[in-house]
């Protein structure tokens, strides 16, 4: 994406490092959703993903 948006390369490192300089981190929930419905995503891995991995 950076690279079609700014015409510029970076490596996966390189953008962890321009991230962390700008003040982002990644993040990950600390817990998962209560509204989450395992039979959904269970559908959706089986019917879905592999339609668009391919």
């Amino acid at each position: 994406m950076i690279g079609r948006r700014f015409h510029l390369t970076y490596t996966i490192q390189g953008v962890g490092k321009l991230m962390v300089r700008n003040g982002w981190s990644c993040q990950v929930p600390a817990r998962r959703a209560m509204e989450r419905d395992d039979d959904a995503v269970a559908g959706w891995v089986k019917e879905v993903w592999p339609r668009a991995a391919g």
